[in-house]
């Protein structure tokens, strides 16, 4: 799960912190996210195979879904493609 608020983005999962900032432009939003592993147990496998990584990633807003697509600065040409669902309080 990933939280989005005030420009930052803050998140994880059961191995995996997620830590980053976001913009939202006119041309859409703009992200810059870090994993970073908290739990050392080797069942809990990194998405890009590798524990830190740095995702940059443009989204557009489609109501209450964004469509993100960027790269991994750790591993060029790796395409990443995700599609965010909003909740709330």
């Amino acid at each position: 799960m990933v939280y989005a608020i005030n420009g930052k983005l803050r998140g994880g999962n059961s191995a995996f912190a997620f830590i980053g900032s976001y913009t939202d432009k006119g041309d859409g939003i703009q992200v810059k996210v870090t994993t970073q592993r908290h739990n050392a147990d080797p069942a809990f496998k990194p998405l890009f195979g590798i524990d830190m990584i740095t995702l940059t990633l443009k989204g557009a807003d489609h109501g209450g879904m964004v469509d993100f697509e960027g790269t991994a600065l750790q591993l060029p040409g790796v395409h990443f493609k995700a599609i965010l669902t909003r909740i709330a309080d």
